[in-house]
């Protein structure tokens, strides 16, 4: 059987060829010479116009001719095959030729399936419409498109995701990176079930916070802090507004920012509740200086939700509806570096750390224990959550007052120590 995708300058056949003899081949310069084996069907040595002398096995696919690579025979350098071993590599291909090119086929599918297209399909099926956080697990792997959307997901290594959290890391902080991980690992195990040779690049140790201790944080704002930020917050709009009253009501971020007019009553909020969500306040009557915060938004309604996002509607497309604030990173940022401006020494904090600064400065207003963690919208543990049903609207407005005014009674503070510098 003759290779005739090469279409060599000679043919020439060989038997019992020794190394010796092999060594004394010789090419001619500008010509491919190939030698066929009488022993081994379809097994052949190719001396290139190079003169290296590669072994290749021929196969027949769909009535064409085609050949597979055994490697290089060159005695004494790294991946020399010698004339046994090829003869031996060719006959195994050629009895084995049907599972191989299956094997090898299935392999390529698996390699043309993108990164992206997988972590859709993983996102279509197991998180949209299933998780209460979907929105924003959706978020963190759509991140991840530009650098990884278009990779072959199966060629994704240790090396590549060890890389993604060190950048993450670095950008975002440790928990960023770890909740990213979290879902990698969840999405590589579900795709290992459904794929029988695929075995997932997440180790354990990749975690960027190594003690789960060390997950839990404890940090509040100090009297002193929440002055500057709230001299801070003057001068950044609708993300200032939200971050106050992030501090007034102690209410998560997910649901001040997605707070609607349609949820306020007068000085009630009802607070949505969404699919297997454990729980919330689900409804507040909101002190005096929660609701100027949100009365300096109205005046500046563009949608249906009080915290409507930065983007301006166009002047092509008036009728565009673009949703609640959504750009925390970039809010967080411009907020950071306000009170940097005023105080340069404050340290790192997250909009989260507001929600535990409001819980304590309610202990510290004497309000009761049980109270608090009502506003807070956390369940009741024992017996006392499972048969109080009462509402206590009356007191968690109350905690909120009391809150309210302790937060305005450390805003108008005086002394050498509470002074805030004017930002230049």
């Amino acid at each position: 059987m003759r290779d005739k995708s090469v279409k060599p300058d000679r043919v020439r056949l060989f038997t019992e060829l020794s190394v010796a003899k092999l060594k004394h081949l010789k090419g001619e310069v500008g010509k491919q010479i190939v030698y066929y084996d009488r022993r081994q069907a379809g097994l052949i040595l190719r001396i290139n116009k190079t003169g290296s002398k590669a072994w290749r096995v021929l196969y027949y696919v769909d009535g064409k001719t085609k050949s597979e690579a055994l490697g290089y025979f060159k005695p004494n350098q790294p991946g020399h095959v010698s004339v046994k071993a090829a003869r031996d590599a060719a006959g195994n291909f050629r009895a084995n030729k049907s599972a191989i090119l299956a094997d090898r086929a299935k392999q390529a599918a698996a390699h043309s399936e993108t990164f992206g297209v997988v972590a859709e399909r993983y996102l279509k099926r197991f998180v949209d419409g299933k998780r209460r956080t979907a929105p924003a697990m959706r978020k963190m792997i759509v991140r991840l498109y530009p650098k990884w959307g278009t990779k072959p997901f199966e060629t994704i290594r240790r090396s590549d995701v060890s890389d993604l959290l060190d950048e993450i890391e670095e950008t975002r902080g440790p928990r960023a990176a770890d909740v990213t991980l979290a879902i990698l690992r969840r999405m590589m195990g579900k795709y290992a079930v459904a794929h029988d040779d695929y075995s997932s690049p997440i180790r354990e140790g990749m975690a960027r916070i190594e003690n789960p201790s060390e997950r839990s944080r404890d940090r509040i704002l100090s009297d002193d802090e929440i002055r500057t930020m709230f001299a801070a917050c003057e001068g950044l709009g609708v993300f200032g507004n939200l971050v106050k009253l992030l501090l007034f009501t102690a209410q998560r971020r997910a649901k001040v920012s997605t707070m609607r007019w349609d949820d306020l009553d007068g000085d009630v909020w009802t607070i949505a509740t969404e699919d297997r969500e454990k729980g919330n306040a689900a409804r507040l009557k909101l002190p005096k200086p929660a609701l100027a915060v949100i009365q300096a938004q109205r005046d500046l309604r563009t949608n249906d939700y009080v915290f409507p996002t930065s983007f301006k509607t166009s002047r092509n497309d008036p009728g565009k509806h673009y949703g609640s604030f959504s750009a925390f990173g970039d809010g967080k940022a411009a907020l950071d570096k306000a009170m940097a401006e005023i105080n340069p020494d404050i340290p790192r904090w997250t909009l989260h750390d507001l929600r535990r600064t409001a819980r304590s400065l309610m202990s510290r207003a004497k309000v009761r224990p049980d109270i608090a963690e009502r506003v807070l919208g956390h369940a009741i543990p024992g017996v006392q959550g499972v048969y109080d049903r009462h509402a206590y609207d009356l007191e968690r407005a109350q905690a909120l007052s009391a809150l309210a005014t302790l937060i305005g009674r450390i805003l108008d503070a005086k002394g050498v120590g509470n002074v805030i510098p004017l930002r230049r």
